[in-house]
């Protein structure tokens, strides 16, 4: 099939492309990402530092890491040495010189993850079997923008990520093709909570796209409008009940270990404590 992947330059997106890479390598694909969510001065500092660390260290300052270690990985980075598909920036994806690109391409399928944009109605009717996207929290109880911080917040034993469809602008008000769960666990940062969804996550869109090679028709649930809630931005009181509760945000541990399970799988006992070292004068702790 042809694939349009769309997505946000952040870590979650990038682990989950990895995750993806080996059953996207069977199809022809294009990546567009954006590169920001939401206006910087509206945010809190909890936000601003959960992102700092998701987007700038993770494309600078580990690699800089990387780099200076001489460190071999297979993870491949979204960023000027990407070289599996061709990779650049949607700053508007629903204008009308990057539509006319879209039908010249033909794509069978959108795929969005994180991707910072809303999709309209006119980019929507250009893949021949539609957009599909993964939402890290469970539909519909969980619509917007960072619904695990939600459910924790509201001490939910489970979390959880869901694949869907989006068949107009709304936000994550689109048929509901699977959801996956999990244990949240309390010990541990919101930051690796979330984590924990993407790999579940990848799993439901490669079920999916082996589906539609196989011509297998997906079955879907409509969602009931009534049911669930909408979330924006958080705002600091948000961030401030997840600490009410003994959870960090974001720590120096929890992130370390995302990066050897995901990232950097097999470093030396030396190399990590290199790791520690950079993330300790990262101001991560």
């Amino acid at each position: 099939m042809k694939i349009a992947l769309f997505l946000n330059k952040d870590i979650e997106s990038n682990i989950t492309y990895n995750l993806l890479k080996k059953e996207l390598l069977n199809h022809e694909v294009k990546i567009y990402y954006s590169g920001a969510v939401g206006n910087p001065k509206k945010k809190p500092f909890e936000l601003l530092r959960l992102e700092r660390f998701e987007k700038e260290f993770f494309f600078n300052g580990l690699i800089d890491f990387i780099q200076e270690n001489r460190i071999e990985t297979d993870f491949e980075f979204l960023d000027q040495n990407f070289k599996s598909f061709t990779i650049e920036e949607c700053a508007n994806v629903n204008s009308t010189e990057f539509i006319a690109n879209m039908n010249e391409f033909c794509p069978d399928l959108f795929i969005s993850i994180r991707f910072g944009k809303i999709f309209k109605d006119d980019v929507i009717k250009v893949p021949g079997r539609g957009l599909i996207n993964l939402h890290s929290a469970i539909l519909p109880d969980y619509r917007g923008i960072m619904g695990t911080l939600h459910a924790i917040k509201e001490r939910n034993n489970k979390i959880g990520c869901t694949l869907h469809t989006i068949p107009n602008g709304g936000i994550d008000t689109g048929e509901i093709i699977e959801i996956a769960k999990c244990n949240a666990d309390y010990e541990r940062s919101l930051f690796w909570n979330i984590i924990q969804l993407y790999p579940l996550g990848a799993n439901l869109i490669i079920k999916a796209l082996k589906n539609l090679e196989q011509n297998i028709n997906v079955k879907t649930i409509k969602q009931n409008p009534e049911e669930g809630r909408y979330f924006s931005v958080p705002n600091q009181s948000d961030f401030d009940q997840i600490k009410n509760l003994g959870m960090n945000v974001i720590s120096e541990k929890d992130y370390q270990q995302v990066i050897t399970d995901f990232v950097l799988k097999d470093l030396s006992e030396k190399e990590k404590r290199h790791l520690t070292l950079c993330l300790s004068n990262s101001g991560l702790s």
